[in-house]
């Protein structure tokens, strides 16, 4: 008996031609086509700059280091720009992230420290697992400091677009009277800051710099707009923190949020609801109403604090918690006068994230937005009444005991059935 062997050969063929058409439209097609526009804050790398780079291509540091950052990523920094890496014929965007992402990182630190840092990371990051680079020379070690200076919006290569000048640097000619580049003359990049203004430069950072990670913002405004489970059920509750911002007298949505941002940069989605308590009640029905919602709110918020945050931070919530006495750091008094001006999007954050360094746990594991979104309100109340206020003695289900929380219901009548009728 004879087998028929299957035939591979033109099945084969076809995968083939479909996987060289894949790569064909995604990779080399963009390849050619793809011309950006050139931007207008741009210069390009210096000789020394170029051979920084390829001491850093060469070692390895963007298998632990990314050198791009994301909108998403909060923590590093402005988002990278088309700028920073135009003239990169291959990019160095890594992905590893064991070291910090170092987009931003020109500016940030004198020469020396980058000095010091490649030959021993030890010297100024005590604990750091980076490993040494003392075998590279001393003119390599310049080159690659020199690189890593130009990275990011307050590096050497920072330019305005306006001016189309350098913001924080100059070039010039400079001929080399030592090491292996004796007697070459290049082009440099060089600091163009006194103490003075690099002091004022640093001070203008400061200012510029969000106290809340501005992810949280982002995250505050899917809950706005966005469409998924977990937004639609903590936007009912936002909407009594918060009231929608407007824009020619209607309220913002997710895109004339976004055409409004390309004038104005700072607009913001919403505007904070005051949770202060009025000096004389209202009389208009419809102020007492709202008075009456943010109560309740804030209400629910204290339900729940009670049951997770109270052991800590009290039931008045000024930090005198049973196991407060225990803690190494001394849990928030939310009577304090700096608490009163948060935000949603701080209260959120904090509530998220918990506090680094402290026993506080990050409640994003735990709690639902809309859970974090009460809690926000209580807060909010405490801190801008510096106390429980009006909230003071009103029920709530949280932290009671079940028999306390609803009342039993009375036990059904016993069902009697009737005798079966003996049929003789």
């Amino acid at each position: 008996m004879s087998t028929t062997r299957a035939n591979y050969l033109y099945p084969s063929i076809g995968m083939g031609l479909i996987l060289a058409s894949i790569i064909f439209v995604v990779v080399l097609v963009p390849r050619m086509t793809f011309k950006p526009a050139k931007p207008k804050d741009l210069r390009d790398y210096t000789a020394q700059e170029l051979r920084g780079r390829q001491i850093y291509k060469r070692e390895g540091c963007w298998y632990c280091h990314s050198m791009v950052s994301r909108p998403q990523d909060w923590d590093h920094g402005p988002k990278s720009k088309s700028s920073d890496y135009f003239y990169d014929e291959f990019h160095l965007v890594g992905s590893e992230r064991s070291g910090p992402d170092l987009a931003n990182i020109g500016g940030k630190f004198p020469d020396q420290y980058h000095m010091l840092h490649h030959q021993n990371p030890r010297y100024v990051k005590p604990g750091s697992n980076m490993p040494r680079f003392d075998y590279l020379s001393n003119q390599e070690l310049i080159d690659l400091t020199s690189f890593i200076q130009g990275m990011g919006p307050w590096g050497t290569r920072a330019q305005d677009p306006e001016t189309g000048k350098l913001r924080y640097a100059r070039l010039e000619k400079f001929t080399w009277t030592t090491g292996p580049l004796k007697g070459t003359e290049e082009v440099l990049a060089k600091w163009n800051l006194s103490p003075e203004e690099q002091e004022k430069l640093n001070v203008s950072r400061y200012e510029q710099h969000n106290e809340v990670p501005y992810k949280y913002k982002t995250e505050i405004e899917e809950l706005l707009f966005g469409t998924s489970h977990e937004a639609q059920a903590a936007r009912g509750t936002l909407l009594n923190i918060v009231d929608k911002n407007k824009i020619a007298g209607v309220d913002v949505t997710e895109e004339s949020l976004e055409k409004k941002r390309e004038e104005d940069s700072t607009f913001s989605a919403w505007t904070e609801k005051d949770f202060k308590e009025p000096a004389v009640e209202p009389a208009d029905p419809l102020e007492v109403k709202v008075l009456m919602t943010k109560r309740r709110y804030a209400n629910y918020g204290k339900g729940l604090f009670n049951n997770e945050c109270s052991a800590c931070h009290g039931l008045d919530a000024d930090g005198h918690g049973q196991a407060a006495f225990t803690m190494t750091k001394r849990p928030a008094n939310f009577w304090d006068d700096k608490f009163k001006n948060y935000n949603v999007d701080t209260w959120y954050w904090r509530i998220s994230r918990g506090v680094p360094s402290t026993q506080m746990p990050r409640w994003e594991y735990t709690l639902t937005a809309e859970q974090r979104l009460t809690l926000a309100a209580f807060l909010k109340y405490v801190s801008q009444n510096k106390g429980l206020g009006k909230l003071k003695g009103m029920e709530s289900d949280y932290g009671k005991l079940p028999s306390q929380a609803a009342p039993a219901l009375p036990a059904p009548a016993p069902s009697v059935k009737p005798s079966p009728t003996l049929v003789k």
